[in-house]
């Protein structure tokens, strides 16, 4: 049986069931209801775990909406947004006639930089909606102002402890754990009104972890996280590792991401612990088939724009996985391969990234597709053709060192003949 993380378990399905924040739910509830073709978006603006993105779901199912779900900070410049909302203005109802919302999150992390368009192109749409638009922020910045303005602003605030209180005693009791008074009093204040934070923490202090700060229950390293799952005694102790961790479910496909959003990419990092490991491949193809099940997930979400499934993957993984992968010595690498093989991999691409740059530019394509598509044909003309890569360079980039991976890259080529 899976465990469900208590944040989803006991996530509201009524506006009513909301904890805190009558005002905004009923000003919310009254712009909904009276919303007709061209009215003002509404902006919610608060911080986060304190019910924003869960009073869009509980409005849109209580006065039957379809939600289009969109993560804003994803879609940041003039020609991202209009591919991405043009069409949904264009679609007031879905193929079954049900209505439509459109909801954009996290409209602070889109981008305010003029050469993007980004900000610009959002009001400019905002202007003649023909679906109701609700957009969330985690707080007012100066780069929204100007998106403010052109919408109706509903605030949330902290949860107020009494309430959350009450919450959590609710929660405790349907889940048939008791905690000290002591525990609970810890509990609240670290939350800081942020029912989601007060939920996983509640969940942490049950199966027995501290709930000293927020960040110990939340924050820790990936490289402590996939060790400490591997190595936890108990489907408890294995689940807080999955929870806890400083981790991310990026998808490549609809976003570059930084190094660092990278390393902090939980599938990556639990394939790459668990391929780099010595097993049996009948326990390997288990394992890796739990991984490919989160994957597709993971890419549903993000292809639909359904964040909020990914609110079970890590569930799926640390059940999935935890039989499976018992006893095995499985350990955090961060790369797939050993380094003896990915070193002279990590060197070539080093060695032909210039090359790629030049081709790419002269091409007018990718430097990926350059690497998979050209670059093999291109070194056998230069060799067929007898041509010195030294005089190319300087004749095509006034750079020695493209001249001298060219030649690299030829050599290669004529050994393996």
């Amino acid at each position: 049986m899976i465990m469900m993380m208590w944040s989803e378990k006991h996530r509201p399905k009524t506006v009513q069931e909301m904890v805190g924040n009558e005002d905004a739910r009923l000003a919310a509830i009254k712009w909904l209801t009276g919303w007709v073709s061209g009215s003002r978006p509404l902006l919610l603006v608060g911080p986060p775990g304190t019910g924003k993105t869960t009073l869009v779901h509980t409005l849109a199912r209580q006065l039957d909406y379809d939600v289009v779900e969109m993560n804003a900070s994803d879609i940041r410049n003039k020609e991202a947004l209009q591919a991405r909302i043009t069409p949904v203005f264009q679609n007031t109802a879905n193929l079954i006639g049900k209505k439509i919302m459109l909801f954009l999150d996290e409209v602070d992390g889109i981008s305010g930089r003029e050469d993007t368009g980004g900000l610009d192109t959002l009001i400019n749409l905002m202007k003649e909606p023909t679906v109701p638009v609700i957009m969330a922020a985690n707080k007012k910045s100066l780069k929204i102002m100007k998106l403010a303005k052109a919408c109706k602003i509903v605030e949330f605030r902290p949860v107020p402890p009494r309430l959350l209180l009450l919450f959590l005693d609710h929660v405790l009791q349907s889940e048939g754990v008791k905690l000290g008074s002591g525990d609970k009093t810890s509990i609240i204040e670290n939350s800081r009104g942020d029912i989601r934070s007060l939920l996983n923490s509640a969940q942490s202090r049950a199966a027995g972890y501290s709930t000293v700060s927020n960040k110990d229950i939340i924050d820790v390293d990936i490289a402590d996280a996939i060790n400490g799952y591997f190595n936890a005694d108990t489907l408890n102790q294995a689940m807080q590792f999955i929870i806890r961790a400083d981790v991310s479910y990026p998808d490549p496909r609809y976003r570059l991401i930084s190094p660092e959003e990278r390393r902090k990419d939980v599938l990556a990092a639990l394939f790459s612990s668990i391929v780099s490991s010595q097993m049996e491949q009948h326990d390997l193809a288990l394992l890796l088939n739990v991984l490919s099940r989160a994957d597709m997930i993971v890419g549903r979400a993000n292809a639909s724009r359904q964040w909020h499934l990914l609110k079970y993957v890590n569930s799926l993984i640390a059940t999935g996985l935890y039989e499976k992968s018992r006893h095995k010595d499985i350990k955090y690498r961060q790369y797939s391969m050993p380094w003896p093989v990915m070193g002279p991999i990590f060197a070539r691409s080093q060695s032909t990234r210039k090359i790629l740059d030049e081709l790419a530019r002269a091409l007018h394509t990718s430097r990926s597709s350059v690497g998979l598509f050209v670059l093999p044909y291109f070194i056998r003309v230069m060799i067929n053709e007898k041509i010195n890569p030294a005089e190319f360079a300087l004749d095509n980039s006034q750079d020695e060192s493209v001249g001298e991976s060219i030649a690299k890259e030829m050599e290669k080529v004529k050994k393996r003949k």
